[in-house]
């Protein structure tokens, strides 16, 4: 499956595999799209509440890159929502980003998240 959202004058992407019952994602765009981090996300009872799932999540980061975070998020949001063993590879660079971007790449990561779960959805009916 494979999304797309505009920020500005760029994309960004996101193709999802299943693998079996995990998920495997690569999220990447803007000008240098590249592997900034990496995730693996698996879910389990919450550990404050039983009745809540939550999940534990790996990161690994590339020196100097600031993936991590979007990286993470994506791969909990997607292991809890799926049931399902996630992994994902976040490169998403910006030669000249300004402040106000920040925010709008972050919407579009949201965005495209939400596409993939409708997507799933729809193949469920």
């Amino acid at each position: 499956m494979e999304f797309s959202a505009q920020v500005g004058t760029h994309h960004i992407k996101l193709i999802a595999v299943w693998h079996g019952s995990d998920m495997n994602i690569s999220l990447f765009g803007g000008d240098v799209p590249h592997i900034g981090a990496v995730a693996l996300a698996q879910n389990r009872p919450s550990l404050s509440d039983s009745n809540k799932v939550s999940a534990s999540t790996s990161v690994m980061t590339v020196c100097g890159h600031k993936e991590d975070q979007v990286a993470k998020q994506v791969a909990e949001t997607v292991a809890v929502k799926l049931n399902a063993l996630t992994c994902v590879a976040c490169g998403i660079h910006f030669n000249h980003i300004e402040a106000n971007l920040f925010q709008a790449v972050q919407n579009a990561v949201d965005e495209l998240v939400q596409q993939l779960f409708s997507a799933i959805d729809a193949q469920k009916d």
